[in-house]
């Protein structure tokens, strides 16, 4: 019995193995440039939904929110953008040095706008760290359903034999 490895790393896609399985057939997920699409579009239409719920209970508490899914979404393009550009075989040192300011910037302008918003005094923490982790939770739930299907397919050809 040989157990399968966590990840593994192909040209084109990033690939999960599900370790414990033991069979012949090899289980897994693929995440591929469409994971990161998805996850795009679900997280930008649950933020324009929630927000628009929570402006018509409390306009702060929709604000906060729709900041915090903000953030969140720019920070997962922004780490997609450096890493896209980082990767690329044949980069000179220098590009990837400006890459590096980037990313260290991105994390200097964050921190920057923090301060100011929480000092602002209609800003409810609570919804604002809802909405941080709004990216979070779109990427868990889609690598719950991902895992699900394999489970389902797993379980039909199973039953088919």
């Amino acid at each position: 019995m040989r157990k399968l490895p966590i990840f593994t790393f192909h040209a084109s896609r990033f690939t999960f193995h599900v370790s414990g399985i033991e069979s012949k057939m090899s289980t897994h997920i693929q995440v591929d440039d469409q994971f990161l699409r998805h996850v795009y579009i679900w997280a930008l239409i649950l933020a324009v939904v929630i927000t628009g719920v929570l402006c018509v209970y409390r306009l702060p508490i929709g604000l906060s929110f729709a900041i915090g899914s903000f953030l969140s979404l720019s920070m997962l393009w922004s780490l997609e953008f450096v890493l896209r550009r980082m990767i690329k075989p044949g980069k000179s040192s220098g590009t990837k040095r400006w890459l590096v300011l980037i990313a260290l910037g991105k994390y200097t302008i964050l921190f920057g706008g923090f301060y100011f918003l929480i000092k602002a005094d209609w800003l409810n923490v609570y919804a604002l760290a809802i909405g941080i982790g709004l990216v979070q939770g779109v990427i868990i739930l889609k690598a719950i359903g991902m895992m699900v299907s394999i489970l389902r397919h797993r379980d039909s050809t199973s039953i088919n034999k």
